[in-house]
């Protein structure tokens, strides 16, 4: 951006201050038409004018060239930090301890950075709290350790069960093979009593002893079934056991998560900024009641912080001039209080896009600490509160922002409203639509349609058609 320098504020106020001399086109340009140039004759029309009367030389002047803007000047334009915030207390509490920097207790105008401690409160109920919660939670741990012990009991007790059902089908395994052999022996010993080997009262003997095979593997499958039953029934204690450990895990994530809110609370009892900036107000001192933000419109801030390392100059536009402008606009922050003299650069970072209650539009620029004063190229860092004009540049011509200058003299107007001069060419004198810049009364600006140096005639430019 080029630097507007104190030479070209000077030419600031046209617009404004000889606004009641302006031509009908005003501060901007004329009309929208496109400048054309045709052909006059080389003398005044007859009779009009002193040159027509007496048929001399036209008097004739050399335009020349002015450093010019088209600008919008907006008085009492404020500088704002880009972030303010009232810091308040999540937390009820008495103030126990406020910050310190460097040996120094924060207080306004202590520069802090994110994260620095502002306060501290005492919340003693809090403290009672958090050693409640640290009991459940240890209390359901315990509960878990129980359960992984009666787990580890029921265990051993399946594998004691199955190990006495185990040897309880091998004693079955084993009566069944004693009833086979009874069988067996049955068999033989009928075989002989029929053939009159051995007598008939052997074959009764022989079937007393499978009688008492079967009673004897009756009584030992009786004992599988119980064996069986009471595996099952301590695997389903088991599984009870683990039950009872999983219920217990979820009380300790519950107390736990209890305990961790409470902790969480606490770290509200540390206040701390929430950026980096400059304290600007302090509102508490040492054993004060804070009152809770959280849903309270009684809670008062204890602090109140502003962030300088960027800040916003605020503006407003009056109606009349909203239309012409917008963001990006280059702008000129000048005659600030208590710094004379100094000027800083920018653009239009924001604009609201409609009117406020004043009926006018607020605009802001954005600086970044510390700027550079357009003059001397000193930093010089913007505090929060100073007031001065922001100057919003609306149109700049050609790349040394000059116009084209003739006297008012110069200037004529045709029947349709046009503004023209008369310019002297080689080939004589032309008429030529021109588009206004700027009028002060005296001098007359040309944004289209004219070039520095070239002759126009200086008076009554209407004597020539």
């Amino acid at each position: 951006m080029k630097i507007l320098r104190l030479s070209v504020l000077r030419y600031l106020p046209v617009c404004g201050v000889a606004a009641s001399l302006v031509l009908a086109t005003g501060c901007g340009l004329s009309n929208d038409n496109d400048a054309s140039a045709r052909p006059v004759s080389g003398s005044p029309q007859s009779g009009s004018g002193t040159e027509a009367q007496s048929g001399s030389e036209p008097e004739m002047v050399r335009v020349q060239g002015r450093e010019y803007r088209e600008t919008v000047d907006l008085p009492g334009a404020s500088v704002r930090g880009f972030e303010r915030t009232q810091v308040k207390a999540k937390l009820g509490g008495y103030v126990r301890q406020i910050g310190s920097l460097d040996g120094q207790q924060i207080d306004i105008g202590s520069k802090v950075r994110q994260g620095t401690t502002l306060a501290i409160l005492d919340i003693p109920e809090m403290e009672d709290d958090i050693r409640e919660k640290t009991a459940l939670v240890e209390q359901a741990q315990s509960a878990v350790a129980q359960a992984d012990a009666a787990i580890n009991e029921a265990q051993a007790e399946v594998r004691q069960k199955q190990a006495v059902a185990e040897q309880t089908r091998s004693h079955r395994a084993e009566k069944e093979a004693l009833l086979r052999l009874a069988e067996t022996r049955l068999e033989r010993v009928s075989s002989l009593a029929v053939s009159g080997v051995i007598g008939a009262e052997n074959i009764d003997e022989a079937r007393y002893r499978v009688d008492a095979a079967m009673a004897s593997l009756a009584s030992i499958e009786a004992d599988v079934k119980a064996a069986d039953t009471s595996v099952r029934a301590t695997q389903a204690k088991l599984v009870g056991a683990r039950a009872d450990k999983s219920n217990a895990v979820v009380n300790v994530k519950v107390a736990q998560a209890r305990l961790n809110r409470l902790q969480t609370l606490a770290k509200y009892a540390t206040i701390t900024a929430p950026f980096d900036g400059i304290i600007t107000r302090r509102m508490i001192d040492h054993g004060d009641l804070v009152l809770p933000g959280e849903n309270n419109s009684a809670a008062m801030p204890v602090f109140e912080i502003t962030r300088i390392d960027r800040v916003r100059v605020t503006a407003s536009v009056p109606t009349a001039k909203v239309g012409s402008i917008e963001p990006g606009q280059p702008v000129v922050f000048h005659s600030i209080g208590g710094l004379p003299g100094r000027a800083f650069e920018g653009v239009i970072t924001r604009s609201a896009g409609a009117l406020d209650s004043t009926r006018k539009m607020p605009i802001e620029v954005d600086f970044t600490n510390p700027v550079t004063d357009v003059h001397s190229g000193e930093a010089i860092v913007l505090t929060p509160g100073r007031y001065g004009t922001l100057t919003v540049v609306r149109r700049e011509w050609g790349p040394d922002n000059t116009v084209p200058v003739v006297p008012t003299s110069a200037m004529g107007t045709d029947d349709h409203g046009q503004t023209f001069v008369v310019v002297r060419t080689t080939a004589g004198f032309e008429r030529r639509t021109v588009r206004i810049a700027f009028n002060d009364a005296i001098n007359v600006g040309i944004s289209d349609g004219l070039a520095v140096g070239e002759q126009v005639v200086d008076r009554n430019p209407g004597a020539y058609q």
